[in-house]
């Protein structure tokens, strides 16, 4: 299996499930959203290449955000990005979005790696989530 290389204009975490008034719990719209997106993403460089059922497999996350043009000039042209979405959120976006799409389970995942970049003046609106996959051997 040969790894996979993609990118989806965005940083998102998944948000947490919602209760209705009658106490079902549904998924927010945006975080279907983004799931679809990076589902499509996926797709278009990968097509229909799947990682065979029980076989390990390796994910490197890596965002990239711009910092915000309202940030004081004294703040320098980057910063580590600790805001909001946490990895962990970014992490399970990422690999509920590709169950069933580029693997069977995400069990099958026993490498993960996600990092956050430094947030950059340079960057513009150029946010986005880099993700590859491959083989986890």
């Amino acid at each position: 299996m040969s790894d996979v290389t993609f990118t989806v204009p965005f940083v998102r975490g998944k948000a947490r499930v919602r209760f209705s008034r009658s106490g079902h719990t549904y998924t927010p719209t945006g975080t279907e959203n983004a799931m679809g997106d990076i589902q499509m993403a996926y797709r278009a460089a990968a097509g229909s290449k799947r990682a065979p059922e029980g076989a390990p497999v390796s994910v490197f996350i890596s965002t990239m955000r711009a910092m915000p043009k309202s940030r004081p000039k004294k703040a320098g042209d980057e910063e580590p990005d600790v805001y909001k979405p946490d990895v962990d959120n970014v992490a399970k976006l990422v690999l509920d979005a590709l169950n069933g799409v580029a693997w069977h389970d995400d069990t099958q995942v026993t490498m993960l790696n996600v990092s956050k970049g430094m947030r950059r003046r340079d960057l513009d609106d150029q946010t986005r989530v880099h993700i590859m996959w491959g083989d986890g051997r």
